[in-house]
């Protein structure tokens, strides 16, 4: 068995992506290490980093292999998720299948700015930018009916979690609907979607062509009907076809890489 062909079978099966998987993270890890002043410091950035790429890594791995019935789509996702590895780069956020993508990120960008915008007017009514006393104001806002238990926690999660490192990093998510754009009839889903919270100029189509759905005269015309809908809507679109991606995922996920660095990097501008 060449080289490409073991490391599609890695990417493909989660058993065998696990140590391929858990070898990117440890060195991630460490190469984040060696440029820390003290790597030993439990608050520097290193000590975050271990703990955020574990857990978020992990669980886009998991999204991945739950969601993604696709080998094809296993395969490249799973080769961009190490790339970023590579790169020690926490910006990618793997999500499940939405219906209607367009809303739940409306929805998720509302409710961060909303849960903002109280941080913001309690500081200012109460003088107390530290938030020492917030957990007490929020209990009484839970105590008088107005939040729910567990909110506090949400506040939190959003204020150091959220709006420190999710909210401008790039969200890859599976099978995108879009409920309100039909081509011949039918509601488009896309294959992957990718987006940022902080930047709505990040609209990214990824589609996975195989050629199985995307070989006849029908289904070549249906797709640039769909290309062209997008584009209108201010989405740009690439499409890799599975054939490049089974024959060689890394330069796949390295061209998707360097696009997405092209077209929006800095995320945060």
């Amino acid at each position: 068995m060449n080289e490409t062909a073991d490391l599609r079978k890695r990417l493909e099966s989660r058993e065998l992506f696990a140590p391929l998987f858990n070898d990117f993270i440890k060195r991630s890890i460490n190469e984040q290490r060696k440029v820390e002043a003290d790597p030993d410091d439990p608050y520097n950035f290193a000590s975050f980093y271990e703990k955020f790429i574990e857990n978020y890594a992990r669980v886009n791995t998991d999204i991945v292999f739950e969601c993604c019935e696709s080998p094809i789509e296993r395969i490249f996702i799973n080769s961009l998720t190490l790339l970023f590895l590579k790169n020690r780069n926490t910006e990618l956020q793997v999500t499940p299948p939405l219906e209607d993508v367009e809303d739940a990120i409306s929805n998720f960008r509302n409710n961060h700015l909303d849960i903002l915008r109280v941080i913001e007017r309690y500081k200012v009514d109460t003088g107390d930018t530290d938030l020492i006393h917030f957990e007490k104001f929020i209990q009484g806002k839970i105590d008088s009916g107005r939040y729910k238990e567990g909110d506090y926690e949400i506040f939190e999660y959003h204020r150091l979690v959220v709006d420190n490192f999710i909210w401008n990093s790039y969200h890859l998510s599976l099978q995108a609907g879009f409920p309100n754009y039909k081509v011949d009839g039918k509601s488009i889903r896309a294959d992957i979607l990718i987006w940022c919270p902080g930047n709505e100029k990040v609209k990214l189509i990824v589609e996975c062509d195989g050629y199985q759905y995307h070989s006849s005269k029908e289904s070549f015309e249906r797709d640039r009907k769909r290309d062209r809908l997008l584009k209108s809507k201010g989405y740009d679109v690439v499409r890799f076809s599975g054939t490049e991606i089974y024959r060689d995922p890394v330069k796949v996920s390295d061209d998707l890489y360097d696009l997405i660095d092209n077209l929006y990097n800095p995320v945060k501008n």
